[in-house]
């Protein structure tokens, strides 16, 4: 019997997290169709879609919520939110995502102190968060192998808890060729893996120390 996948589920503030518009200005924006995501998967950027193309890859991904929660907080004098751009559910709990280009990871960078102040705060409640670069996410070619695997995939149905999402297509129970199972097989050996390298760095040792 196919796994049942557990849906990820969050409880945030009060306040609402901050909502994608559609396609318009020099934003690239849409809906990701991911069998993982009990709403939408939205992404506002192409680095978060290739993010959330192998995280629907990847067999260790339970579920998906693209801007889950809004975190309120002071940091000083200073009062932040900050929204992390996914959240993952693994069989090691809720992991929160902030997906950037390596390019925008500055130390004079305004962006680059929100997002150590946002690490520090997390890491005070025990959340577990980590960066996604640019560099992850293209390396090898991956982005363009996942790419051709998921415009063959069959389309993803309704939502239902009760498949596994890691099957090729887990609504109609078809089969891709011999050929197409192996480089489904290898693109999630190879989804997972990096998965595992980014929650392995801490990261603070991505981040640029700040100039004094």
């Amino acid at each position: 019997m196919p796994e049942i996948i557990e849906t990820l589920v969050i409880h945030s503030s009060p306040r609402r997290s901050r909502r994608i518009v559609t396609v318009s200005g020099l934003g690239v924006r849409g809906k990701f169709p991911s069998r993982k995501s009990v709403k939408p998967a939205e992404f506002e950027s192409l680095i978060e879609e290739m993010t959330l193309r192998f995280l629907e890859v990847a067999p260790s991904v339970k579920s998906i919520a693209t801007q889950p929660q809004v975190f309120e907080y002071s940091d000083g004098k200073c009062r932040r939110r900050y929204t992390p751009d996914v959240a993952i559910k693994t069989t090691n709990g809720t992991a929160f995502l902030e997906v950037k280009d390596d390019a925008s990871i500055a130390s004079h960078s305004p962006a680059t102190a929100r997002l150590r102040a946002a690490t520090r705060y997390l890491r005070q409640r025990g959340e577990r968060f980590h960066l996604v670069l640019r560099s992850d996410l293209i390396a090898n070619d991956l982005q363009d192998r996942l790419q051709l695997l998921l415009s063959v995939r069959p389309m993803r149905g309704r939502y239902r808890t009760n498949i596994d999402a890691t099957l090729w297509d887990p609504e109609n129970e078809t089969h891709p060729s011999e050929e197409l199972q192996q480089q489904w097989k290898s693109a999630k050996r190879e989804c997972d893996a990096l998965l595992q390298r980014i929650m392995k760095r801490d990261p603070d040792d991505l981040l640029p120390i700040s100039p004094r």
